[in-house]
């Protein structure tokens, strides 16, 4: 996992075509295509001598190969290597573990590999590959892929000769336009409450983008696409008139505004770019974007069953200073429809290559803060002062266990009613450099802070606020459960605060019932207002456990109304 160090992002303007630096198979063609990547850089304190990928003159090219130690059928390279014959001139595929990556490239180095790509043995690919003890005598390019990538390529290349592109493809090929992450506009968030998004007059998402060629090519047909679709209908499909991009020059399309007369469920927002010319790298073509209308806050994309915000990596600044806040902004001209109940975040420790975590989160401290923010904002960078945040709720959550990067839902011990116009900071606080905060890094709103010009997220490193990390887009993975205002208005001397745990949870939800007594009647509603299910339950001073295994994952409003007359209400999300 990356020590990420500070920084603010910087904005953009009209965007240089510099290319991107691709992991891509040219053949054969059952696989062709790019994949996402990691690569080694040889700055800092990385330890490596490598050649800088991000330079096109320095991309390679070639057979691919697998290497062999002697000690298994997939080899990890941490020996000389018993196949160098068949390795001499090829790009190395060696499996990720045991030992350091630098010695791993320097034994395919010796071996003569011009490359090496490594085949991780998860998913997430935010990591920093230092490169040790050996790094310093490695001259050859370093990256690595998700396991299920090589899980992909494996075959192929045991049954035949495999053939790829490591580096920068700018001019690589003649027709190669493409889009990344920060050169399109995207929805102003990703998951908003449809109490504050009634019609078109109140929530609309702009559209367009930068196209870049990166080929060596002029481009005569260039052009964009954007679809929005909902459970398969297409509800808006516009494409920019056909435009000619020299080499290595980029084109902004301007693709007009989506609305629609009410919002509710999910909307994918596809971006597409196009030419007459059959593109060398389809790989970054193509955008899915997601958007979603029901009563979760978040500038991260949400899982589409239980609608908390998803993390594709975990983040800590690289030299805590005390603690580590991070926050999402929120305001809107309808706020006061809707009040905040609680946050959604998840955390893990640090993997390395011989342990899964090098701690556990058990007992771990954790703060939802709610803050009023009324400070003047001068664009999309400005950062809080001291006098410029009053805080409104705050409630601490221990980690009862190891919930390595499962979702956590904070509750406030009161429902924070919100203005219209006012502005809010929503923050998880954490006080550990080992516990790592969830992240999501597939969404990239830089395009959207030349437009618009509001803040998104920033995060606070002890006493000093940041707009983002360095070398990686994205936001946190954090959720406002909302509710409709209107609801609130539950005697204070008649409500009991309960906080279930697990939550979520898949199967079994424990109720504390520790000073309460008596009869309890037990209703859970799902977020239309039908009520799922309803039982008689005798408290009794102890722990209520009630299983939810039959309910279907999404979020549900409990209810326990106490023979006595007290009440408490709690949502409780079900995720299996």
């Amino acid at each position: 996992m990356r020590d990420l160090l500070l920084s603010t992002f910087l904005t953009i303007g009209s965007l240089p075509v510099i290319g991107q630096v691709v992991v891509q198979v040219l053949t054969p063609a059952s696989i062709a295509g790019g994949f996402d990547n990691a690569f080694a850089v040889n700055a800092g304190s990385n330890s490596w001598a490598m050649p800088d990928l991000t330079l096109p003159a320095n991309a390679v090219q070639g057979a691919a190969q697998v290497v062999s130690d002697g000690t298994a059928a997939d080899s990890l390279g941490c020996n000389a290597l018993t196949n160098a014959s068949e390795v001499t001139g090829k790009i190395a595929i060696v499996y990720r573990g045991t030992c350091s990556f630098g010695e791993k490239a320097l034994n395919a180095q010796n071996a003569g590999a011009i490359a090496v790509v490594f085949i991780s043995n998860g998913e997430d690919l935010n990591i920093n590959m230092l490169g040790g003890a050996e790094g310093l005598q490695v001259t050859i390019p370093v990256v690595m892929i998700a396991a299920s990538s090589g899980a992909l390529i494996r075959p192929e290349l045991d049954a035949g000769t495999v053939t790829m592109f490591i580096g920068n493809n700018f001019g690589a090929f003649p027709f190669n336009l493409s889009f990344d992450e920060q050169d399109v506009l995207v929805p102003g968030v990703a998951s908003l409450p449809g109490l504050v998004a009634a019609d078109a007059s109140e929530f609309n998402v702009l559209l367009g983008g930068w196209i870049h060629n990166n080929g060596s090519a002029e481009q005569t047909t260039a052009r964009m696409n954007v679809k929005v679709v909902q459970d398969g209908n297409t509800l808006y499909d516009e494409t920019s008139d056909p435009a000619t991009i020299p080499s290595g020059d980029s084109l902004f399309v301007d693709l007009g505004t989506f609305d629609q007369p009410t919002y509710s469920g999910r909307y994918a927002v596809v971006y597409t770019v196009l030419s007459d010319e059959a593109d060398a790298y389809p790989a970054d073509d193509t955008r899915e974007l997601s958007l979603a209308i029901g009563d979760v806050f978040s500038y991260a994309p949400t899982d589409a069953a239980s609608g908390i915000p998803i993390d594709n990596t975990h983040v800590v600044p690289a030299a805590l200073t005390g603690t580590f806040t991070n926050c999402i902004q929120f305001t809107n001209a309808n706020a006061s429809r809707i009040a905040a109940t609680g946050l959604y975040f998840s955390a893990r420790t640090q993997a390395d290559e011989v342990a899964p975590f090098d701690s556990v989160l058990t007992g771990m401290i954790a703060l939802a803060n709610a803050y009023l923010w009324t400070d003047d904002i001068a664009g999309p960078f400005t950062t809080p002062t001291v006098d410029g945040l009053a805080l409104l709720s705050s409630k601490e959550y221990s980690f009862p266990s190891d919930l390595q990067d499962q979702p956590i839902f904070i509750p406030f011990d009161e429902a924070v009613e919100l203005d219209d116009n006012a502005r809010y900071l929503f923050c998880i606080q954490t006080f550990d450099a080992l516990l790592r905060q969830g992240w999501n890094s597939t969404l990239d709103y830089q395009q959207n802070f030349q437009t618009i010009g509001e803040p998104v997220s920033l995060f606070q490193n002890g006493d000093t606020w940041f707009n983002g990390f360095t070398a990686l887009s994205g936001v946190p993975s954090i959720g406002v459960q909302t509710i409709d205002a209107n609801t609130i208005g539950m005697a204070e001397h008649d409500k009991v605060d309960i906080t279930p745990f697990p939550n979520p949870t898949a199967r079994l939800l424990n109720i504390p019932m520790q000073g309460l007594g008596g009869a309890a009647v037990l209703r859970i509603f799902d977020l239309s207002g039908a009520k799922v299910a309803e039982q008689r339950v005798n408290v009794g001073d102890r722990m209520l456990a009630v299983d939810v295994s039959t309910v279907a994952n999404g979020t549900y409003l409990f209810q326990m109304d106490f023979e006595n007359g007290q009440r408490s209400e709690f949502r409780v999300v079900v995720a299996k």
